[in-house]
């Protein structure tokens, strides 16, 4: 009986329409609790030509990470032409609008890119690489505006982020663990091709260190280029923090999109960055405003991507291109 529970909750956790339902109630939730008027005074306070100039710098601000992905995708020799990787890149950047978490995106790139080079273990390998480095990116970020933000952390908030660095330290030397102790044999199936990928990742980061370094530095540039985009916004919104703070609060609130529990990320991120800044004394309303005005952000930058790929696969057929990126999607759940 339980176990017919089990698979019936998860086949409806695996459906989109279940997590669109997540995504707008927490949207529902946060709008019902909060004052309109005062939202919609928030985010008018953003100008149309300042919406724009973020919405270009979010999309050009990309292609560093075309540059980067398509650098590890490329790591045992030419895998991926430039031009190739600059399609499947953006195509990964529309489907993140309509997948579950910013992890959705991935697997519809190298779904496509595998077809275009049937190279499938060095783009899978790449794309993990990819993620990895931007996720250890935002980690080395979020520890550097702690570092230098203690003065204006409260006492909850640093036992929170000593407890939260214990973790990751834990987590990583588990991880280096993996390469010396053979104890795969002993554990379940997934577990142990879950651990065979993360070895093969670190042992393919120590064989290639001036590459891993050059995308790990990529990947910084992204994600503090992203932080400044939100400073321009917040700062906009009414929000004055110190500058330490947003890489603090921006990068967390951005790892709790890749919870798998909405639609890329929708309403989850709002209501982390309005906890994270409630922190600062930040009121609900312009924290949420800038989440909103993020959200469109992400909505048009992902509509631009979705035109970048249509207009660079002028002689291919895309609709091939997404069919074989489901199947890679419904073969890796």
């Amino acid at each position: 009986m339980f176990k017919g529970i089990f698979h019936l909750l998860k086949n409806l956790w695996q459906k989109p329409v279940c997590r669109i339902a997540i995504s707008l109630g927490i949207i529902a939730f946060i709008l019902i609790r909060l004052p309109l008027e005062e939202l919609w005074s928030t985010i008018t306070r953003v100008s149309v030509f300042l919406w724009i100039f973020v919405v270009v710098a979010f999309v050009l601000g990309h292609i560093v990470g075309v540059i980067k992905w398509n650098l590890l995708v490329n790591l045992k020799g030419k895998v991926l032409p430039f031009s190739v990787a600059c399609r499947c890149y953006y195509a990964g950047l529309f489907a993140n609008l309509c997948l579950p978490s910013l992890v959705g995106g991935d697997l519809i790139r190298a779904g496509i890119a595998i077809k275009h080079s049937n190279e499938k273990g060095a783009v899978i390998l790449g794309s993990l690489l990819d993620r990895f480095l931007d996720i250890c990116a935002l980690v080395l970020i979020i520890y550097m505006g702690a570092m230098i933000s203690p003065a204006v952390l409260a006492a909850e908030d640093r036992k929170f982020l000593v407890w939260f660095f214990v973790f990751l330290s834990f987590a990583f030397l588990f991880t280096i663990s993996l390469l010396f102790f053979p104890f795969i044999g002993y554990l379940p199936k997934k577990i142990s091709e879950l651990i065979v990928r993360i070895r093969n990742i670190i042992f393919h980061l120590i064989k290639n260190p001036q590459r891993a370094f050059a995308a790990f530095v990529m990947a910084l540039f992204i994600q503090s280029g992203f932080v400044l985009l939100n400073i321009i916004l917040g700062t906009t919104c009414g929000i004055h923090i110190p500058l330490s703070v947003w890489f603090l609060a921006w990068p967390l609130a951005k790892l709790s999109a890749l919870m798998p529990i909405s639609m890329g990320g929708l309403g989850v991120r709002e209501v982390a960055l309005a906890v994270i800044l409630e922190r600062f004394s930040v009121p609900y309303t312009n924290s949420v405003g800038l989440g909103l005005l993020w959200e469109t952000i992400l909505i048009a930058g992902g509509v631009l991507g979705g035109g970048i790929y249509l207009f660079l696969s002028k002689n291919v057929n895309a609709r091939e291109d997404f069919i074989a990126a489901k199947s890679l999607n419904t073969v890796e759940s």
